[in-house]
């Protein structure tokens, strides 16, 4: 099925794909709501900035030079091809690991002492297969077509209490000017249990809607150094008319997690497509931009 879904024009599985994730009829070219103008972006997108900093090893370079080293996380590997032998060996040296590619959105792979040799074959297995999968043409995000495959493993974060760090995803909206950015703010929490996610405004104050996941926090606590990582936010995202940063805020430390020009590929469902809509109202200027 796979194989005949392939020999399908882009344009047709795109539309059909999106029709049966997002919930209703696509208009790309004159696009309205938040996932119509994702999809505009994908077809239509100009800005050089979408490969570095969608390029997991050139976005922390580009954090590094503009915020500084504190705010990355370290690469423990960096490499074309991984084996069962290098994990055994940087588990021993470094405890926790995460394995991912740089040219994609997953699958992402947790391994740690515990871990057997089977499960150490199967991320080496699945991380080298990645390599070989231009992840642009699949998803049609083309610029990921652009980037070298090359997997990294970094030291998994843990908090204090060894719980996972929540996502916090910062979805800035350029306004009239530049220097005008609307914040909504996606938290993912619980990712180790049962993944759900909930949004806010800049001020912490609940939106009732979902997407994707179900919503089940309310409210949350401001975490410590919140300021800075709205202003980190809107900095990362200045150059683009919507963009969504990724951070990390572990016991007060912030370290940057990813930028995604694409969010759940233009194909996300919300509650409501009331909140479809309000998400593109507030994505103004060009959608490619």
């Amino acid at each position: 099925m796979k194989n005949i879904y392939r020999l399908v024009p882009t344009a047709i599985r795109e539309r059909a794909a999106f029709i049966v994730r997002a919930g209703y009829y696509p208009r790309f070219k004159h696009p309205v709501t938040y996932n119509q103008k994702v999809n505009h972006r994908k077809l239509y997108w100009k800005n050089p900035l979408f490969l570095t900093l969608s390029d997991k090893l050139m976005a922390k370079e580009y954090v590094c030079q503009n915020f500084g080293e504190e705010y990355v996380i370290e690469n423990i590997f960096v490499g074309s091809n991984i084996e069962v032998g290098d994990i055994e060996r940087m588990i021993e040296e470094h405890g926790s690991l995460v394995l991912k590619a740089n040219h994609n959105s997953g699958p992402v792979h947790f391994v740690d002492s515990s871990s057997s040799v089977s499960d150490f074959s199967v991320a080496c297995k699945s991380l080298n297969s990645q390599l070989k999968v231009n992840y642009g043409k699949q998803k049609s995000e083309s610029w990921y077509g652009d980037i070298t495959p090359k997997i990294l493993a970094e030291k998994r974060i843990l908090t204090k209490d060894g719980s996972l760090p929540w996502d916090y995803k910062f979805h800035v909206f350029r306004g009239k000017t530049p220097d005008k950015q609307t914040v909504i703010l996606q938290v993912d929490y619980d990712r180790d249990v049962c993944h759900h996610r909930s949004f806010f405004d800049e001020n912490l104050d609940w939106l009732p809607f979902s997407y994707k996941r179900p919503c089940l926090k309310t409210t949350i606590e401001k975490p410590e150094n919140y300021e800075k990582m709205i202003s980190m936010a809107k900095q990362l995202a200045y150059p683009f008319s919507n963009a969504r940063v990724d951070l990390y805020n572990v016991d007060g430390k912030i370290l940057f997690g990813e930028v995604t020009f694409a969010p759940g590929s233009g194909r996300g469902r919300f509650s409501s497509i009331v909140y479809d809509r309000w998400m593109g109202q507030l994505w103004m200027g060009d959608p490619a931009m």
